[in-house]
This record gives structure tokens, sequence and C-alpha cells, in this order.
């Protein structure tokens, strides 16, 4: 028994030393946003809501709003914000093992911090971007691992990770869920679960408006590309949402669910992009309205946008266009307001009515990079036309400029105006790559608005433009 047991021990060690030591290899990447701007009006946007007035959406603008033509105006200087700064840095850590099987991925972020900003993050502590520079500014952006599955093309990724859906119309956020994915030639596809919300502060609204609050939300989600050819590259998606609201003690069931189908592709020298989404949904969360509103306990609408580009020489030229729609604001029980499934503090779009109204500005000016403030998801009772164009006269430079008309799908949903026309947009921008992952940009634009808009209590005023300004650099490693 003794030599038995010391061959298996003799065994065991020339195994152990024989065996090759798993290897785990490490990534450090990043991405640095620094930037200066000048706002002018362009952070109130998404303020501009309806508010209740016995019970009933009242329509139109606060008489203090800073979209109003009014020097004497006690709001008049309260959104401009002159120069600007603040800083964004995402540290960006990848640990996997030898072959990639086994990857964790943690991602961090120090920001958004605003230079000389003295509010506080949490008691005792400031954000970091006044004096002293001390403060309370990381947040988890991604936290999770991601497995090969034995013996098919199959990976599992489950923990906080961004969830991205075709133009950010139905969803672009990070979300705590379960992931599936892979590749067969010539198809692609993913599939998953997401928790939404999940008895949010003990069954009571956690946020400061009217309406029912949101218990036990999920969703899940499937999606499909085909890469066919070169002229033509489809793709299917779908998500479906359960839930409930909690009204008077009580829950009610709240369902949704969003179908969607695009293609992008280059046919001859010009590529296209296209999507359709078709939505029907019991909001389960309504801001602003109360629980007895009943025609907004069902939704339903769809959302059409495309685009085109073909080079001329050095030059790319572009149409844009989008489709989103809006609400006839009738007393039945259904909102015909297209409306996505976010379901966060951090944006104005809550998977039912949302309450700005309206959800876009600075359409395609990418607002939400160069500048803050600037549109984001949610594209409801909107339509957008616009052209482009982009000169590269050295690879390392890129301007391109912008024009686009904006309008309301249903002008008596347009809050702001209460007719269909939202605005002009008009915006030049030049990026410049000064080393690999590193450029140089600078944007300038102005919303041009209708002469007049209307206040909650009816009456018509003048308004002014919303011009913005904004340089940075970005650094990617």
């Amino acid at each position: 028994m003794r030599k038995f047991l010391m061959v298996v021990a003799v065994a065991l060690l020339v195994g152990a030393v024989a065996a090759p030591a798993m290897a785990l290899d490490f990534q450090f990447k990043g991405a640095m946003r620094w930037r200066l701007y000048s706002v002018d009006g362009a952070n109130t946007i998404n303020n501009i809501a309806p508010v209740l007035v016995g019970g009933a959406p009242a329509r139109g603008m606060s008489a203090t709003s800073s979209f109003i033509k009014d020097s004497t105006s006690a709001n008049a200087n309260n959104t401009r914000m002159g120069w600007q700064g603040d800083l964004r840095f995402r540290p960006y850590v990848i640990a996997s093992d030898d072959n990639g099987a086994v990857q964790t991925h943690l991602r961090f972020e120090i920001g958004d911090v605003f230079f000389g900003d003295t509010s506080i993050a949490s008691p005792g502590n400031g954000t970091g971007g006044a004096t002293g520079a001390d403060g309370v500014n990381v947040e988890t952006k991604w936290a999770f691992i991601d497995v090969q599955l034995p013996g098919i093309p199959l990976r599992m990724r489950g923990g906080i990770q961004p969830y991205l859906l075709p133009k950010s119309a139905i969803l672009d956020d990070d979300i705590a869920g379960l992931r599936f994915y892979g590749a067969t030639a010539p198809v692609s596809y993913e599939f998953g679960w997401m928790a939404i919300n999940q008895n949010q502060n003990g069954r009571v609204q956690a946020v400061p408006v009217a309406g029912p609050s949101n218990d036990d939300i999920n969703a899940w989600y499937a999606k499909v590309d085909f890469a066919i050819a070169k002229a033509i590259n489809p793709y299917i998606y779908g998500v479906y949402k359960h839930g409930s609201n909690m009204v008077a003690g009580s829950s009610q069931s709240s369902d949704g669910y969003w179908i969607g189908v695009g293609a992008t592709g280059t046919l001859g020298i010009v590529k296209y992009d296209a999507d359709f989404v078709y939505m029907n949904d019991d909001p389960h969360l309504v801001t602003r309205l109360t629980s007895s509103e009943s025609r907004n306990l069902r939704q339903e609408g769809w959302w059409l946008d495309g685009g085109l580009e073909a080079p001329i020489g050095p030059v790319a030229v572009g149409l844009r266009f989008m489709y989103a729609t809006g609400d006839k604001v009738s007393t039945t029980n259904k909102s015909e307001q297209f409306g996505g499934i976010m379901d966060s503090t951090n944006t104005t779009c809550l998977g039912g009515y949302t309450s700005s109204g309206m959800n876009e500005f600075w359409w395609n000016s990418n607002g939400s990079t160069y500048f803050s403030w600037g549109a984001d998801e949610c594209p409801g009772n909107s339509w957008t036309v616009g052209v482009y164009g982009i000169y590269r006269p050295v690879k390392a430079l890129r301007l391109k400029a912008d024009y686009y008309f904006i309008g309301a799908a249903k002008s008596e949903s347009n809050v702001w105006t209460g007719r269909s026309m939202i605005g002009h947009e008009l915006a030049l921008s030049a990026e410049y790559t000064v080393a690999t992952g590193t450029r140089l940009w600078a944007i300038a634009g102005i919303l041009l608005a209708p002469d007049q808009g209307v206040l909650n209590t009816g009456a018509r005023v003048d308004l002014r433009d919303i011009p913005v300004m904004a340089v940075g650099v970005f650094h990617d490693f």
C-alpha cells in the first residue's frame, strides 16, 4: 500500500510539473473624452413637459422657460452655460484564459466630471470638479463573464453589460442580464434576458412625478443577422417585455413587444441602411399622468429610419430620414406614440409616454458625444429629413456639414409649439486624427426654432434659437 501511494504521489508530481500551466492574458484598454462647450438653452430641451392640471396633462411650456425670447425673464440666463468643461475616462480591463474560452470584463467610468462642479455626489463628498479635485465619481459600466459553451458555436455572457439594438430606437443602454451569441456563416445570432426593474424601492414610485410605480419588469430579446452579399445584409429582431404596474397596492399586468426588420448594403457606389419597428405595449411607467387616465394604458406605434450615402470624388453626400408615430391626444384608451423600452433615471424615455412629448433635437449632430444635453434615444412623435456632406482632403481630416428639418408627427402632441414644426438644424463639425486612436474635434451648430411657442396657459410667446459650440479630444487605446 505504501509503495502504491508513493507511485501515485510521484505520478501526480510528474504530472503537475509536465502539465502546461494555464496562462492568463490581460488587456488594458480605455477611452478618454475631454470637451469644452457653450450651450444656450439646450439643457432644458428634455424638460419641456406637460404638467398635471386637475388630473390631466396641460400642453405647453412654463412661463419661465429659457426658450422664450424675453430678456426680463427670471429664467433667461439659467441655461446659458458660457464655456463649460467636462471629462470622462473609461478604463477597461479584460482577463482571459490562453484560448479565450473564458473572459472577464470590467469597465469603470470616471465622469462626467464638470469642471468647477461643487454639487454633492454623496454626503460629505463632491464630484471632484471643484477646487481640491477630491470627489466621488467612479461608476461601474460593465462587469460580466463571457464563456464559450462546449461543442457548439455559442458564447454566454452574464452580468452588467451593454444591450444595443439598431439605432437606439428600442434599447441602447447598460443593463444586468444574460446574453447568448454566436455565428455560423452566413448567419449570426443572439438572444437573452435582461432585468429592467425588480421590485423598485419596495413597490414605491421612484421618480418625482405622478403615475403608477413599476415592479418586476423583465425583457427577452432575439436578433438574427444574415450576411448574404455586399448588396444586402438583412436582419430581424424582437423584444418581449413583461411586468406589473403597482396601483393602490394592486398589481396590473404590463406586457409589450417590439418587432423590427432592417438591412444594410452597398449598391454600386451607394451605401444604404433601413430599419422598421412596430411596437405594442402596456406602459409600465407613465410619467406625469395619473393611473385614472386610461388612454395611456395601451401604446401602439411604429418607427421608420433610413439613409443613403454616395462618394463623389473626395466628398461623400448623404440623405437621412426618420418617422416615428405620435399621439392624437384623444380620449381613447390608446396612445399612438412610438415608445422604447428604456427604464432609467438617465433618460426621459420610459417605455410609455415620454416626459418631453417630442424627444429629439440636434438630430444627427451626435449631441451626447460632442456636447452635453444633446439628443439621445426616444424618437416618438417626430420626423426628420435632411442632407449632409463629408469632405476628406487628407486621410487624417474629416469635415462634415449637416442640415435637418425636424417636425412633429402629431402637431397637437408637440408641447413646444402645438404645431407640426419643431425646428431646422444646421451643424458643422471637424475631426483631425493626430495619432492612432486620438482625434481633435470641433462642432458649431444651431437649432432654428419656430417663431412662436405655446405656454401651458395656451398663450403664444416668441421663441429664440438654440446655438451650441464645442471642442475636445477623443483618445481611445
